[in-house]
């Protein structure tokens, strides 16, 4: 994390629908808005238009969140957009198929439904450390 403090100059900007919604005070208080920048959309259109038109470093998609009738065709036209960001998929869907399916689209991680705090906060986490070793690769402290 050190490493993250010394390197970030803007933090992260993620956007979030669904049930992550109710963590985001407490991942605002605990990261700090100096790392972590949260914006919540209503819906998948607003998930994909917030992608297409502003910066945008990471999403969590939510497959039961209003709008989102198929979470593989939303993350499917964030992939034609932005190739490798990451996304977080919310699901109750754990099945071997469905865990297939989500790493043919490259999702950074699938996280069971109900979400925790703390598995949220993880892969928060882990998205930023992949982040910064893709901008400064020479780092080795990572």
């Amino acid at each position: 994390m050190q490493f993250l403090m010394e390197q970030q100059s803007e933090p992260l900007e993620l956007v979030v629908t669904g049930e992550a919604e109710y963590w985001l005070d407490a991942l605002k208080r605990t990261v700090g808005p100096q790392w972590l920048r949260i914006r919540v959309v209503r819906d998948g259109d607003a998930l994909l238009v917030a992608v297409q038109t502003s910066r945008v470093d990471a999403v969590v998609v939510d497959d039961q969140a209003y709008g989102v009738d198929s979470p593989e065709l939303l993350i499917r036209k964030i992939r034609r957009v932005r190739p490798v960001m990451p996304v977080i998929l919310v699901s109750d869907r754990s099945d071997r198929q469905s865990l297939e399916d989500a790493m043919r689209l490259a999702v950074f991680t699938v996280l069971a439904r109900p979400v925790g705090f703390e598995m949220l906060l993880r892969q928060i986490h882990g998205i930023m450390l992949r982040l910064a070793k893709e901008l400064y690769p020479w780092e080795n402290s990572l």
